[in-house]
C-alpha cells in the first residue's frame, strides 16, 4: 500500500529526493508567506509557485456544479493556454466560493496582481483557493501579501509553500522524486498537497500541485496526470464530502534539457510510474492525517464485471457508518461489510461472493467460513487494515482508501 523508495523499470529508476519539494526541479521557484488570511493567526497562508520558464500544463477539477472562482478562472486560461503557464497562487483561509461575480473579479484581480509583479503574461497565472465558504477575500491584506510573496521566491521555499497551503491540515503533504528517463537523461518530480478529511472521489476539500523538468508534449501530460489521478487521489473517500475548490495540477518546464518524452517509449513508462508513486505518496500522506489516531482502512475490491461495479461497492464500504463504528469499538462485525457490499446497489452473484477481513476470510461462495476469531480481533483492533471483497465475476479490480477518527 505504501510508497518504496526505489523502484526500477527494465534499467530505470526513481528514487526519493530527500529533503526534497516543490521548487526541487529544475528553474522552479517558490514560497508561502503570512498575509492575515486566517483571522487571529500568523500562520503562513499564500503560497506561491513560479518557474523561470513557460511551462506545459495539465490539470483535473472539481465536478461539483457549484465551482468556486479560482476553478473557474483557471479552467478558463487553461482554455486558452495550456503551453506557457508560469505560476500557481494558492491562499489558504477563505475558498472564494460562493461569492458570485465580487469573486471572479477577486480573482482576477489576484492573477493580475500576480503577472504584473513578475511581468509574466496575465493568461499564465493559475489560481487555487481553500478555507471557509462564502467569505469574500481580504483583498487589501492580498494586494500586500502578493508583492512580498514575489519579493521572496526562491529554490528552498517549497517547504514555505506547502504549510502555507494547508487549512485543518496537521503537517504539509510533500515528496519529490529523481526519475532516470534514460541513459544519462533525468528529471525530477514533485509534489505538494493539503487534504484532510471532507475527501471523495469528486474531491473534496484536496489541493494539489505538481511540478517536473521533464519535458513532454501537454496531450501527453494530461493523459498521464488523468491516469496517476484516477489510481491515487481520486481513490480517496473519507466522508463523502465534496468541495467546489478542488483541483490537481502538473507543470512540465523541460528545464532538464534532453528531448521530449514520446508516446509509447519507455522514457514514458519511467514518468508514468514516478508520477503514479507520487500520487500515490501524496495520497496516502493525506490519509495519515485525516486518521489522526484512528484507523486507515482500505478497501479492495476484486472480480468485478467493471470498474463502475467496483467503484460503487467500495464506496459503500469505505462509507458505511455500521463498519467504522465496529473498526472504532475494535468488534469483529463483518457483518457490517458483508451490509455494505449487498446493500450498495450494485449487481452481484452473492453465491459467488468473498469477503476478508485483515488476511482473515470470513464468507466463501457466499457462505460464512470458520475462521480464528482472534486472529479477526486483532485485525479490527489494529491501526491499518483491508478489506477484500471478491465478486468472483470479472477480471476489474481496485480499491479507495478511506479512515475512521475519533471526534466522528
Amino acid at each position: 500500500m505504501f510508497l518504496s523508495t526505489q523502484h526500477s523499470v527494465l534499467t530505470m529508476s526513481y528514487t526519493t529526493f530527500e529533503d526534497g519539494h516543490i521548487a526541487s526541479p529544475s528553474g522552479f521557484r517558490a514560497t508561502g508567506i503570512s498575509c492575515g488570511m486566517k483571522d487571529g493567526s500568523r500562520a503562513r497562508d499564500l503560497a506561491l509557485v513560479y518557474s523561470l520558464l513557460p511551462c506545459r500544463a495539465a490539470a483535473l477539477f472539481t465536478t461539483s456544479v457549484t465551482k468556486a472562482a479560482p476553478v473557474f478562472l483557471s479552467q478558463a486560461i487553461l482554455s486558452r493556454n495550456r503551453e506557457s503557464l508560469r505560476a500557481v497562487l494558492i491562499n489558504s483561509g477563505q475558498a472564494n466560493a460562493g461569492t458570485g461575480q465580487a469573486g471572479l473579479t477577486d480573482a482576477v484581480e489576484c492573477a493580475k496582481l500576480v503577472a504584473d509583479e513578475l511581468e509574466i503574461p496575465r493568461d499564465a497565472v493559475l489560481l487555487m483557493s481553500t478555507g471557509v465558504i462564502g467569505v469574500a477575500l481580504p483583498m487589501g491584506r492580498l494586494r500586500d501579501g502578493i508583492r512580498r510573496a514575489v519579493s521572496e521566491l526562491d529554490s528552498g521555499g517549497g517547504r514555505r509553500a506547502a504549510v502555507a497551503m494547508l487549512t485543518t491540515d496537521t503537517r504539509p503533504k510533500e515528496r519529490a522524486l529523481r526519475v532516470q528517463l534514460g541513459e544519462g537523461q533525468r528529471v525530477v518530480l514533485a509534489g505538494m498537497a493539503k487534504g484532510t478529511r471532507m475527501l471523495h472521489p469528486r474531491f473534496g476539500t484536496l489541493l494539489c500541485v505538481i511540478t517536473t523538468d521533464a519535458a513532454i508534449d501537454q496531450w501527453l501530460l494530461q493523459t498521464c496526470l488523468q491516469q496517476s489521478v484516477a489510481r491515487s487521489l481520486n481513490r480517496l473517500n473519507l466522508d463523502g464530502d465534496s468541495s467546489p475548490n478542488d483541483s490537481v495540477l502538473i507543470l512540465a518546464n523541460g528545464a532538464a534539457g534532453g528531448p521530449p518524452i514520446a508516446d509509447g517509449s519507455r522514457e514514458l513508462v519511467a514518468f508514468q510510474e514516478a508520477l503514479d508513486a507520487l500520487c500515490a505518496d501524496l495520497a496516502q500522506q493525506i490519509v495519515r492525517d485525516a486518521a489522526g489516531s484512528g484507523k486507515i482502512i482500505n478497501v479492495r475490491v476484486r472480480g468485478a464485471a467493471s470498474e463502475v461495479v467496483a467503484r460503487q461497492i467500495a464506496d459503500a464500504v469505505a462509507c458505511s457508518r455500521s463498519l467504522r463504528s465496529a473498526l472504532r469499538r475494535a468488534i469483529p462485525d463483518w457483518g457490517a461489510l458483508l451490509a455494505a457490499v449487498g446493500g450498495s446497489g450494485a449487481e452481484l452473484r452473492p453465491e459467488l461472493l468473498d469477503l476478508r477481513v485483515g488476511g482473515v476470510q470470513v464468507l466463501q461462495a457466499g457462505q460464512a467460513i470458520p475462521y480464528d476469531g482472534i486472529i479477526a480481533q486483532k485485525a479490527f483492533s489494529s491501526p491499518e487494515i483491508e478489506f477484500i471483497v471478491d465478486l468472483n465475476v470479472g477480471p476489474v479490480e481496485l480499491n479507495v482508501w478511506t479512515c475512521t477518527w475519533h471526534e466522528e
